[in-house]
C-alpha cells in the first residue's frame, strides 16, 4: 500500500476506490486509505469523501453527529438514558447541517479547480442542500472519470455541477457585504460564521432583517450561531475525526 502525501494523491485514491464494484469494498478500502494518509488536510478530504460519496452523504453525517452528541451526554450523565432530540436545539441542528454541507463542498473544490476559483465553499454547499442526490451522483461520476482519464465525462460533470451551483445563487447576493461586515464584527477569527449563515436563505434573510431593525439583536443572533459552531467543532475534535 502506498502512503498518501497530499490532496492530489488523495483524489487519485478516491477515484481508485470508487472504481471498485461493491460498496462494502469501497468503505473498507477508503478506510485503509485514510489510515495510510500522511497529510492532515488530505486525511480530512478522504474522510469527507468517505462520508459524502460512499457512506450516505448528509444523512450519514447527521446520524454520526447525533451519535457523538449522545455519547457526550452519556459521559456527562452515565446513569441517564440519552435520547438525542434535535427539537431541543433547532439552531444546533441547523448549524450542524450547514457545517456538513460545507465539508461536502470541499470535495467539489478539490475535484474542479475552475469551480474552486469561481465559487466560495458556501455557494457550493447551497447546491448540496438543494439537490444532494443529483450532486453526489455527478461527483461520483466525475471522480471516477478523473481516475480513468475520461476527460469528456469529467468536463460534462464539471459543467453540470457548475450549473447546479449557479441555479441556487441567492437573491440577496447584493447585500453580501452587509452580512460579511456583521459576521466579522462578531467573530473575526471565525470565517465559518458567514458561511453557516449564507448557506440558508432563511437564516441569511433573518440576519439582514434584524440588521435593518436592531443591529444588537442581529449581533446577538450571530453570537448564538457562533456558539453552536464552536460546540460542534469541539465535538468533532473530541471524537478524533
Amino acid at each position: 500500500m502506498i502512503y498518501i502525501r497530499n490532496r492530489a494523491e488523495a483524489l487519485d485514491a478516491v477515484a481508485a476506490v470508487l472504481a471498485l464494484p461493491e460498496r462494502r469494498q469501497q468503505i473498507v478500502q477508503l478506510t485503509v486509505r485514510v489510515a495510510m494518509c500522511l497529510d492532515a488536510e488530505a486525511r480530512v478530504f478522504l474522510a469527507d469523501c468517505q462520508a459524502g460519496l460512499v457512506e450516505g452523504g448528509l444523512e450519514y453525517m447527521r446520524k454520526r453527529r447525533h451519535d457523538l452528541l449522545a455519547a457526550q451526554q452519556q459521559e456527562e450523565a452515565p446513569e441517564a438514558i440519552v435520547i438525542v432530540d434535535s427539537s431541543e436545539d433547532q439552531l444546533l441542528e441547523q448549524v450542524g447541517l450547514a457545517l456538513d454541507a460545507l465539508r461536502l463542498s470541499e470535495i467539489v473544490r478539490q475535484t474542479f479547480r475552475s469551480i474552486r476559483e469561481a465559487h466560495t465553499p458556501w455557494e457550493i454547499a447551497r447546491a448540496f442542500l438543494a439537490e444532494e442526490d443529483a450532486l453526489r451522483e455527478a461527483m461520483i461520476a466525475a471522480v471516477r472519470a478523473h481516475g480513468s482519464g475520461n476527460v469528456v465525462v469529467f468536463e460534462q460533470k464539471r459543467d453540470e455541477v457548475a450549473r447546479r451551483i449557479a441555479a441556487v445563487r441567492p437573491a440577496w447576493m447584493s447585500t453580501l457585504p452587509t452580512l460579511e461586515q456583521a459576521c466579522t464584527e462578531v467573530a473575526p477569527e471565525l470565517p465559518q460564521l458567514l458561511s453557516v449563515v449564507a448557506v440558508d436563505d432563511v437564516r441569511a434573510q433573518l440576519v439582514l432583517e434584524l440588521l435593518a431593525g436592531s443591529r444588537e439583536e442581529a449581533l446577538e443572533y450571530l453570537r448564538s450561531v457562533k456558539s453552536r459552531i464552536e460546540t460542534l467543532r469541539r465535538l468533532e475534535a473530541g471524537s478524533g475525526s
